[in-house]
C-alpha cells in the first residue's frame, strides 16, 4: 500500500511480461495519489515525475524505434530465437 504500493505490481507485471518474451523497457514509474497529481489543465503538479515520465516516454520510443527499424532486424531476430536463461539451469 501507500505510495511504493504499486511498485510491487509494476515489478509483477514486469515478471509476466519477461514470460510472455515481451521487451520490458528498465524504467517505470508509479504516480502515487494520481488523482492529485495533476492539476486542472492536466498537466502535472511534480516536475521531477514530469521528467520520469518523458523518460520512460522516450525508451518506449527508442524501444519501437528497434521494432521498426530495417537495420536493427538481425539483432532482435536472434535476440528472439536466445536459448532462454542460458546457463540459468
Amino acid at each position: 500500500g501507500g505510495s511504493t504500493g504499486a511498485i510491487n505490481s509494476l515489478n509483477s507485471l514486469r515478471t509476466v511480461g519477461r514470460s510472455l518474451r515481451a521487451w520490458v523497457i528498465p524504467e517505470q514509474v508509479s504516480i502515487p495519489r494520481a488523482w492529485q497529481a495533476f492539476d486542472a489543465s492536466g498537466q502535472l503538479n511534480d516536475a521531477n515525475l514530469e521528467e520520469r515520465l518523458l523518460e520512460v516516454g522516450q525508451q518506449v520510443t527508442r524501444f519501437a524505434y528497434l521494432h521498426t527499424s530495417d537495420h536493427a532486424a538481425e539483432f532482435l531476430n536472434k535476440w528472439e530465437e536466445a536459448q532462454k536463461n542460458p546457463g540459468g539451469e
